[in-house]
């Protein structure tokens, strides 16, 4: 079939191929539009070795197999017989067949072909060892049964060549996944800081904002979106807000260092103002499009009390229960009289109690202890 590979086919799986860590089943599509061209009965990807307790992370395409191996010790080749690989450590990016690397009698001799192979009828093998973002090795691996043919060079040239894309869609997609993990940690790392955060694109435009921000928003207490804008019930605010907005958008048309301006949003509900950050954000003209995000402004409640997770206070600083208490009520502005009351314990136990948290945070004093837990741990609310 590889002769009358179409450039529509072609195509078809090099989408597969950059599409592949976005399915739930991870390159699985690629996998079996490659056992389609080849004529195999199975292909894998390792995208991580199998190593000590760790049983590593395998994509299977085959009709008799799971798909996806995670840290699978119940899986003999990857918990005993991986090290045993007869095609261990090929040349990086050139597709090698198996019988290059071992002659067919002693392949049938091995425990691998025995107890792996042999059961599910591989026979000729095609792989390719790869490099991953980190500059780790992954494999590829292609396998036909013993009554087919054996892979001849216009195949192994072939899968050297797509060899080439199935390493760069590996390393963009961890990156990919290691960006958007990132982005969710920061997203819910601010929220819980209760940090609202809203996008504007080129022209002052809401493209997307996050939990914490639309909670502000949603209470239209001075604050909110109409039309895609922000509005503030404030008028020298909105006015404020609207010139810093048009500077930053300019100075980046004009390929200028834009300025990052902060002020208050007044609350017809009487609370607190609220407190803004417009900071810009780096802007490639070169590749920019419609909807580009082009700034962020930061929403934050002076008023507002974090809430500390007892159990990471005390996972973070090996704190006992009872010290863990004693410092969420600190943290949340009482004295230590007024945390002892709470708590219903004696002022010589919540000093004992203080006295032990300074020795395991490294605090010196009650003002640095609540500075360093709201810093520590406001993050995991």
């Amino acid at each position: 079939m590889l002769e009358s590979l179409t450039i529509v086919e072609f195509s078809k799986l090099l989408g597969h191929i950059y599409d592949g860590h976005i399915e739930e089943d991870p390159y699985s599509s690629f996998l079996q539009n490659v056992r389609e061209i080849l004529s195999l009965n199975f292909a894998s990807m390792t995208l991580r070795e199998p190593i000590g307790d760790d049983g590593g992370l395998l994509f299977i395409s085959c009709d008799i197999l799971e798909k996806t191996l995670i840290d699978d010790h119940e899986n003999p080749y990857t918990d005993r017989y991986y090290t045993s690989d007869l095609m261990y450590k090929l040349p990086w990016g050139k597709a090698v067949t198996l019988d290059e690397c071992i002659s067919y009698k002693s392949l049938e001799s091995s425990d691998l072909y025995t107890m792996c192979m042999a059961p599910i009828n591989i026979y000729h093998m095609m792989g390719l060892d790869l490099r991953n973002a980190n500059g780790q090795r992954f494999t590829v691996r292609f396998c036909r049964p013993k009554s087919a043919d054996n892979f001849n060079e216009s195949e192994k040239a072939f899968m050297t060549e797509i060899g080439h894309h199935i390493q760069r869609a590996v390393s963009n997609g961890m990156q990919v996944i290691q960006l958007d993990s990132e982005r969710k940690l920061f997203s819910k790392t601010i929220s819980g800081l209760s940090i609202g955060i809203i996008t504007l694109d080129e022209r002052g435009k809401v493209i997307n904002q996050n939990r914490a921000a639309e909670e502000f928003l949603a209470h239209k207490d001075g604050l909110y979106v109409i039309n895609e804008q922000l509005h503030l019930d404030n008028t020298t605010d909105k006015q404020k807000l609207n010139d810093y907005i048009a500077e930053v958008i300019e100075a980046q048309r004009q390929q200028e260092v834009p300025p990052v301006n902060a002020m208050t949003v007044e609350r017809p509900s009487g609370a607190v103002h609220l407190e803004l950050l417009i900071k810009p954000l780096a802007v490639d003209q070169t590749v920019e499009s419609a909807k580009t995000p082009h700034l962020m402004i930061f929403i934050s409640d002076p008023a507002k009390k974090y809430e500390i997770d007892i159990k990471m206070l005390r996972s973070l600083y090996n704190l006992t229960r009872a010290e863990a208490m004693l410092a969420k009520h600190l943290a949340a502005g009482e004295t230590l009289d007024q945390s002892a009351n709470s708590l219903g314990i004696a002022r010589n136990t919540a000093r004992a109690q203080l006295r032990s948290i300074f020795a395991k945070t490294g605090a010196t004093q009650q003002s640095m202890l609540v500075s360093l837990i709201l810093k520590s741990l406001a993050t995991f609310s």
